[in-house]
């Protein structure tokens, strides 16, 4: 077997060829929550926490996209914006493509085949969400963090350990992640 360039997806490359790599500062908002969403992102390098945030400042992360993905807070985005998005906020050393969505619908009409990566990529979200919410509905405090670490070790950032996998998770984060209470967390 002769190994060589991956092979590349000539519908994607057409329309990361219409794009504008943007570099963003560390820990920075991207979208923030209720903000109407009028761009298309898509990530070339790194990842980005999704996040709610309550009234009380309460945040719960809901997903964390990472390089591949597309960032469109909702499909009514083709049409009109809403006032509803959940917050986006980058981790460290993201780069991203970000154009408005009315450019995304003209690259619509050129070539609908991009539709078919967004709404692959909507399909699995909406699948893991479901799934989220299962854990929510079924599971204890105990479950749901058994749940997030295993989710957790499987984001690109994990590192491979020995004795399994490492995430540089901190216990804040891992709540917000799990929808657990936000008390100290006490392991024996």
């Amino acid at each position: 077997m002769v190994l060589g360039k991956p092979q590349t997806d000539p519908t994607l490359e057409w329309f990361l060829s219409h794009c504008h790599i943007h570099k963003y500062p560390s820990k920075s908002t991207l979208i923030h929550q209720g903000e109407k969403a009028e761009t298309l992102y898509y990530i070339v390098k790194g990842s980005v926490a999704v996040l709610i945030k309550d009234e009380e400042g309460k945040e719960m992360i809901l997903s964390y996209l990472n390089q591949g993905d597309f960032l469109l807070v909702n499909w009514a985005c083709l049409k009109k914006a809403r006032n509803a998005a959940p917050g986006y906020v980058r981790k460290p050393h993201v780069r991203s493509l970000k154009f408005p969505t009315k450019k995304f619908r003209q690259l619509i009409q050129v070539n609908p085949d991009i539709l078919m990566r967004l709404s692959s990529q909507m399909a699995r979200r909406l699948q893991v969400t479901s799934e989220k919410v299962g854990n929510l509905a079924f599971l204890d405090v105990t479950g749901r963090i058994a749940q997030t670490l295993l989710n957790l070790a499987k984001q690109p950032d994990a590192m491979t350990h020995p004795d399994g996998c490492r995430s540089k998770s901190p216990v804040r984060k891992l709540a917000r992640s799990s929808a657990a209470p936000a008390k100290p967390l006490v392991v024996f």
